[in-house]
């Protein structure tokens, strides 16, 4: 008699996350999963309780894929390194992402959270969502503290438009395209991330 197959939360990730990226995340059904990775309704459903909630494993794990990969960056430059070579190193993690992982990379970069799933889930997945992005706020500070021991919004701004919109625009037009970053797309957002760590930065903004 041959022995039942065993589905991994990861396999069912795994599978899931291509039925997203390759077509409409809106097509994307418990059921739909359940035949694409050749489980039963009710694997999937002990799994996850709703479509909302599978899109939302699929974020948290693309989000905490990322997340790993840029606090490793910041350990690789290490405290005897200088900022700006910490803040270089996090920018160029999403092209990291995109290497290991190229469907979490569409996933993320393809994607809005708010336009993938809404906010009727799990109180736990809920608290999940928002520990994720205490952790990435709180890398973001880190950085900003680290250039110009400042944790005010305009100094974070600036992170965050090296850190998350340099990589993300060059990575989305070449993922969505099914092209792979390559040395020079490394080499463009290093070139643009030093850029902007060049200007001046503005003072805080006065409180209303």
């Amino acid at each position: 008699m041959a022995r039942p197959r065993l589905h991994s939360l990861d396999d069912l990730l795994d599978v899931a996350e291509q039925l997203v990226t390759v077509g409409d995340p809106a097509g994307l059904t418990l059921r739909t999963l359940a035949t694409s990775a050749g489980a039963s309704n009710g694997t999937i459903y002990h799994a996850f309780r709703s479509k909302e909630e599978l899109l939302a494993r699929l974020w948290l794990r693309a989000t905490e894929r990322l997340g790993v990969l840029m606090e490793e960056a910041i350990r690789e430059v290490g405290e005897a390194g200088e900022p700006q070579d910490a803040v270089v190193a996090v920018a160029l993690s999403p092209v990291r992402l995109a290497q290991r992982h190229a469907s979490s990379a569409r996933l993320f970069f393809g994607q809005r959270s708010d336009q993938l799933f809404s906010a009727d889930l799990a109180p736990e997945v809920v608290d999940e969502l928002a520990a994720q992005q205490k952790r990435f706020t709180g890398l973001l500070v880190a950085l900003a503290q680290g250039l110009w021991d400042r944790r005010d919004g305009v100094a974070v701004e600036a992170v965050v438009a090296c850190v998350v919109d340099v990589p993300g625009g060059l990575l989305r037009r070449l993922l969505m395209q099914g092209r792979e970053p390559d040395q020079a797309t490394e080499e463009r957002i290093e070139a643009a991330v030093r850029a902007i760590l060049s200007l001046p930065l503005d003072p805080p903004r006065k409180k209303a």
